[in-house]
């Protein structure tokens, strides 16, 4: 109880502070095995071009897990929040708060629910609301590599920037696969993910982001990341280009 209430306090804490159009959770995953609590903290250095601007963006990111006794359950919050800088000009432009509840029904099938808050002015959100549930597929490649494939509905209410705003209410097919590495002899990790995000009523209205990052353990708590991002949006807000190119570099602290 006292973990979900320090879960909940965090929640609250960062509701008013959102990153990229689509959030790849499958990188704040925490693996843990038998622990039940774990949490990790990066800081990282994010170079994109986005709208044409190149942006240098210092980023805090925060994720907490928690997980029941017969460890079916798995609470899982993400939270982010961005200083950038264009053209000589210093902004807080972006953040997301992310929650997230797994139950393992058996060792290949998980169901997922989730909620997110965003907003990201350099891609034209003011503001935008997520709320889905779908099914989580597992699949044992060898010991040390797993590639998962998740799929489902989510509802989006979306406000977009600018004088004319225009806000959105629809209803997505969120898909994704993943494919998971985990590198014993540096205590590391490569993760890859794809996801395809169309309307259900209209494919061609689409989103499509490739998400990589490699993770190397320094110490037992400290560890470095790079990551690679590509992201497109078929309809994107109004005066907001198609694609985003992201690169990051940082470095985290994990604890549990």
């Amino acid at each position: 109880m006292k973990r979900m209430v320090l879960m909940i306090m965090v929640v609250l804490a960062f509701r008013q502070s959102t990153s990229a159009q689509i959030v790849n959770i499958e990188t704040k995953r925490l693996r843990t095995d038998s622990v039940r609590f774990a949490g990790d903290f990066n800081l990282a250095l994010l170079l994109n071009s986005t709208n044409g601007k190149d942006i240098a963006t210092i980023r805090g990111n925060l994720i907490l897990q928690t997980k029941s006794k017969n460890l079916r359950h798995i609470w899982l919050m993400a939270s982010n929040y961005d200083f950038a800088k264009a053209e000589q000009e210093s902004f807080v432009n972006a953040f997301y708060l992310h929650f997230r509840y797994n139950y393992k029904i058996n060792h290949w099938l998980r169901w997922e629910a989730f909620v997110q808050t965003q907003t990201n002015e350099p891609l034209g959100i003011q503001f935008r609301q997520l709320l889905g549930t779908g099914p989580r597929f597992k699949l044992e490649l060898s010991k040390n590599a797993d590639f998962y494939l998740g799929t489902a509905y989510m509802y989006e209410y979306e406000k977009a920037i600018g004088p004319e705003f225009t806000i959105q209410q629809d209803s997505r097919w969120s898909n994704y696969i993943s494919l998971n590495i985990h590198i014993p002899k540096v205590n590391g990790s490569l993760i890859s993910t794809l996801y395809f995000q169309p309307l259900f009523n209209d494919l061609s209205d689409h989103r499509i982001m490739n998400d990589t990052k490699i993770d190397f353990s320094i110490t037992e708590r400290w560890h470095l990341y790079t990551r690679f991002s590509y992201y497109f949006d078929a309809a994107p807000p109004p005066n907001i280009r198609k694609s985003a190119l992201n690169f990051e570099q940082g470095f985290g602290f994990k604890f549990k």
